[in-house]
């Protein structure tokens, strides 16, 4: 069966033929020249050895539009797709080029030599744009492996996800609309490579525009809301709290009238600073998800509405399942562990990965039953609604007591003078391990001891005295992953050092 997700896709782009459809600037594709573009695109990478079930790998230093015409054509020949967006926080791509196994690797910055024939995105657009537009037939399958993408994850080499076409079809059917509504333009300021790629194409799906922001800065998003309005977006927490602490933006951003966020926790005092500032518009709601198993719960519109009057403590919530998903909390014995007691969250839906790329064993640990293991921490209220209290590598064992990360950054935002927090631990000889905070100050607010000692000191009393933490340092910024989380394992570093 032809794959419904392409199917849609280029359906979408023969109806909307003279609509606009993707632009970076003062540069704007039409629907109907993607499409030519898309065809032309996967004849030439047809003729370079890309075929239904081989792999191909897309390289660049940035965000480019030219990355979504790689995504389409490589989707309609149904080949298994691995993008990469080189940041800063970038490791192992010679281990991804060559587990992922691709028969080409297409790139716009250097790439390690892993044996694979390799083409330079300006020499394969020159070699596709000297074709005509024909349509090129569908090739993808329901269950042949779409993407594999790479997460680094904490600790040893990047993982592989491998996502089915049947897969990414359901995730796009319970996502509805991608970045909002059709109406609006949906601003893309995260990586291509990762969620931003997929709701990319969601939004083009549904007939809507798309923009493709380069690196992400306050005042070059608030200039493009306003150009662009009406618009919708995906953010990072990170990019939220730099949105809050610019003074130009601090109070709202004119033009945008939906924000989806998500890819780490978010702290509730932030968020509810952002509710109360920037008022309606936007519409807000997060999502809580992840590569190996799509969306799994939301927190809607509604829940921050409720957040921000009768029910404050929604905003800690990543909400309830998403559509067709079915969530557990299991305890250490792999029971169901009852409301307000924490466990690892597993998952089970049509969404899920299909497994990790050449790891049966990894797969093998994490999937049983048609059941996913999240590897994160959370527990469940009375009205369903799950709060994730850290991952399972993100705890610090004092004195023989699991400190669970989350609950702790949490009590540590809460105080004024701190805008962000990231918690470690290290190791200690009197307790095993001793819990360390790293705090970025507010603005306007000075990183003294005193404050430090006063955010502990709200960190005892919303906790005990086990979660304290005894040793804090401050840090003009967090460093992050190229997926816009904390870099806890850098931050490990730093604290053992």
């Amino acid at each position: 069966m032809v794959a419904r997700y392409v199917a849609d896709l280029i359906g979408s782009l023969e109806r909307n033929a003279g609509r606009l459809a993707i632009g970076a600037g003062p540069a704007v594709m039409g629907f109907s020249e993607v499409l030519a573009d898309t065809y032309r695109l996967a004849a030439g990478l047809g003729e370079l050895g890309v075929r239904r079930g081989t792999g191909v790998a897309c390289v660049t230093d940035e965000n480019r539009p030219e990355v979504l015409l790689v995504r389409l054509a490589a989707h309609v020949l149904g080949a298994r797709l691995t993008q990469v967006i080189v940041g800063p926080a970038t490791y192992g791509l010679d281990f991804v080029l060559r587990d992922s196994a691709p028969v080409l690797v297409v790139h716009d910055t250097p790439v390690p030599d892993t044996g694979a024939a390799r083409i330079g995105l300006a020499d394969l657009l020159g070699l596709a744009r000297a074709r005509e537009g024909r349509p090129v037939p569908v090739q993808a399958r329901e269950d042949d492996v779409a993407r594999v993408t790479y997460t680094g994850g904490t600790t040893g080499r990047p993982k592989g996800v491998a996502s089915t076409f049947a897969a990414m079809a359901d995730r796009t059917a319970t996502r509805g609309t991608g970045g909002g509504p059709a109406e609006s333009v949906y601003l893309s300021v995260t990586s291509l490579a990762q969620r931003s790629g997929g709701r990319c194409l969601e939004h083009l799906r549904e007939g809507g525009r798309v923009e493709v922001l380069g690196p992400f800065g306050t005042r070059e998003f608030a200039a493009a809301c306003r150009r662009l309005a009406p618009v919708s977006t995906y953010l990072t927490p990170a990019m939220l709290y730099r949105l809050l602490d610019d003074p130009a933006t601090a109070d709202g951003v004119p033009g945008l009238v939906q924000v989806s966020y998500g890819n780490a926790p978010i702290h509730p005092e932030r968020l509810r600073q952002a509710l109360t500032r920037w008022g309606t518009p936007p519409r807000w709601r997060q999502g809580y998800g992840m590569n190996e198993a799509g969306v799994i719960c939301r927190l809607s519109p509604s829940d921050h509405d409720a957040g921000v009057s009768e029910r404050p403590h929604l905003l800690g919530s990543v909400g309830r399942p998403a559509p067709g998903v079915a969530v557990q909390v299991r305890d250490r014995d792999g029971a169901q562990a009852g409301p307000g007691c924490t466990g690892e969250v597993w998952v089970r839906s049509t969404m899920m990965m299909a497994g990790y790329w050449n790891q049966p064993d990894l797969t093998a640990r994490v999937m049983r039953d048609g059941w996913l293991g999240t590897g994160d921490l959370g527990h469940l209220d009375a009205d369903g609604y799950l709060y994730l209290d850290g991952r399972i590598k993100d705890i610090v064992i004092v004195d023989g007591v699991n400190i669970y990360c989350g609950p702790v950054e949490t009590a540590l935002t809460r105080h004024p003078a701190v805008a962000e927090a990231a918690v470690v631990g290290r190791a200690s000889e009197l307790t095993g391990e001793e819990v360390c905070a790293f705090l970025v100050p507010a603005p306007g607010h000075a990183p003294t001891g005193a404050a430090a000692a006063d955010a502990c000191r709200l960190v005892v009393a919303a906790l005990s005295p086990a979660h304290r933490p005894t040793a804090v340092f401050w840090e003009s910024a967090l460093p992050l992953t190229d997926q816009g989380k904390p870099d806890k394992r850098l931050l490990r570093k730093r604290a053992a050092g």
